[in-house]
């Protein structure tokens, strides 16, 4: 067997494995495609829904501190000589 006949050889059985008869490459099963997608959909979701947990949770914290807050300001108020009258400077 010459080199052009081994180069033949080869070529033709490269294209058996990897195109049909036409010599076009064959596309993949849109099988996996599809189980990649609904996985990726999936786990899309479960990030958002992460995110939005993360983020009331800290929201919700925020507003027990504002409200902690809120209390102090008034305790301290009360216990100032002159009362609630704290704000009137005129």
């Amino acid at each position: 067997m010459n080199s052009s006949q081994a180069g033949a050889t080869a070529r033709g059985a490269w294209q058996g494995s990897c195109c049909n008869q036409s010599g076009v490459p064959l596309e993949p099963p849109e099988g996996p495609r599809a189980v990649q997608a609904a996985v990726l959909g999936v786990l899309s979701l479960l990030v958002l829904c992460g995110v939005l947990f993360l983020g009331a949770g800290l929201l919700l914290r925020a507003q027990g501190l504002t409200a902690l807050l809120a209390r102090e300001l008034r305790s301290s108020r009360e216990g100032e000589p002159g009362g609630a009258s704290v704000d009137d400077d005129s």
